[in-house]
């Protein structure tokens, strides 16, 4: 006998959804059946009507995020029991910068304290500012730690994260060699801080402009071909840049270059910045315009994955001090994530939250995937039900999508075989996520 049984729905696997049964024992996908063939199991639940899913990855979040003064707002407890209300059975965060290999143990360490009570799986990007040490002694470091992705940043030398050229190289010759991923927070640092308006919260996206992105993807891209290295662009924003790379360096797609994006840049534009709550919506890089958007929009058969850099705040701190450079950047945005690209992109989107950051972040084929011997994380999502967004299970008191009406909602969410979330209510107060020892990618 099974112990769950997942009956009447339309599975969504290889590409395509088909009437099939789901059973489960322990941990782990034990059978999937046509729908008409149908085993004893020790609970029912008949999803007739709605469509039944993979756990969703979000490959970038940021919980507890040191910024100094500020904390962004989400424990692991809180970005996991918001992720779960929307279907994420697995994220990814970011260790804190580092600069030489002897700070990663201190800094991994850290996060696997902060994650304790993370009631989904979990794991891990390394993460670099002005990396001054050996590149090699690096990834055999966080290879062994079960992380083979690096991020690193080619803006910021304010605050000494930004990589230097000759370390960016080397990272990315390493990548050929381990079949490592490098991470990359694409714009230019020149023109960041050769940009004016940054104070004016009306002219925000202006000092960090579409330019700042276009060139460095530009000079990036002629890097990762030169060195045949491995790279994956986080929160990209502008359809500009997506454009270039299609009509430039298509070949680089899906094979040494993967693309993130986020729904904010679907779905919000800069001319939030005009509106009296502008700063709630403060983040970096920056909402773009509607051109923009649409461009991205056009193209979203050339993005890989969608992240949401999950990054809250409260209103208070976004209203602490006047000045835009004060003001924590970063929003939320895991709870509604999948329904808010569900909306404007159908069961297109469905790889880019399952199969894709699986395969693209080593997760594959324990993640991303309905198949027997894979875990067991399922989402139940009823298509048809509408959800007017309001501040969700954050621990954040808005959210920047409040008020916005989404037809499709994640019912129901499964960890491991487990529930997380039951039709709409959290039951998985003693659920606890594993931490994911991560291989390389085989995208």
């Amino acid at each position: 006998m099974y112990s769950l049984g997942l009956i009447n729905g339309l599975v969504y696997r290889n590409g395509s959804l088909t009437h099939e049964n789901i059973y489960i024992s322990g941990e782990r996908i034990k059978k999937i059946t046509p729908n008409k063939e149908k085993y004893d199991c020790s609970e029912e639940i008949n999803c007739e009507g709605k469509i039944i899913l993979p756990g969703f990855i979000d490959p970038h979040v940021h919980l507890n995020l040191n910024l100094g003064e500020f904390i962004s707002t989400d424990s692991y407890e809180s970005g996991s029991i918001a992720a779960a209300f929307g279907g994420v059975t697995t994220f990814i965060d970011f260790l804190e910068p580092i600069s030489f290999v002897s700070e990663f143990k201190e800094k991994f360490d850290q996060k696997i304290e902060e994650s304790k009570l993370s009631h989904i799986d979990f794991s891990f990007h390394t993460t670099v500012g002005n990396y001054k040490d050996k590149v090699d002694e690096l990834a055999k470091i966080s290879l062994k730690h079960g992380i083979p992705s690096i991020k690193l940043f080619t803006t910021y030398s304010e605050s000494d994260r930004k990589i230097s050229d000759k370390k960016l190289k080397e990272l990315l010759q390493l990548s050929k060699v381990e079949n490592l991923l490098i991470l990359i927070h694409a714009e230019n640092d020149n023109i960041i801080l050769n940009s004016k308006n940054y104070e004016i919260l009306s002219q925000y996206e202006s000092s960090r402009p579409v330019d700042a992105e276009l060139k460095e993807v530009e000079k990036l891209s002629t890097l990762i071909k030169e060195t045949e290295g491995r790279a994956y662009i986080v929160h990209l924003t502008t359809g500009t840049a997506l454009e270039f790379m299609k009509e430039n360096y298509n070949d680089l797609l899906g094979k040494n270059l993967f693309l993130e994006s986020c729904p904010q840049y679907f779905w919000l534009t800069r001319e939030v910045y005009k509106k009296d709550d502008g700063r709630l919506f403060l983040l970096a890089p920056p909402l773009r315009s509607k051109e923009e958007q649409e461009k991205l929009r056009k193209n979203i058969d050339l993005i890989h994955s969608i992240g949401t850099d999950h990054c809250p705040f409260t209103k208070e701190e976004k209203y602490r001090y006047s000045e835009v450079s004060k003001v924590p950047k970063g929003i939320g945005g895991i709870e509604y994530s999948f329904s808010l690209m569900y909306n404007l992109f159908g069961t297109s989107i469905m790889d880019k939250f399952t199969i894709n950051p699986a395969k693209i972040h080593g997760l594959f084929p324990q993640k991303g995937v309905i198949q027997e011997g894979s875990d067991a994380d399922l989402v139940i999502f009823d298509p048809n039900r509408e959800l007017t967004i309001d501040a969700g299970h954050s621990n954040s008191d808005y959210s920047p999508y409040e008020g916005i009406k989404v037809r499709g909602i994640v019912e129901s969410t499964i960890q491991r075989g487990q529930f997380l979330v039951k039709e709409r209510k959290f039951v998985g107060k003693n659920v606890r996520g594993n931490y994911l020892k991560r291989k390389h990618y085989n995208f």
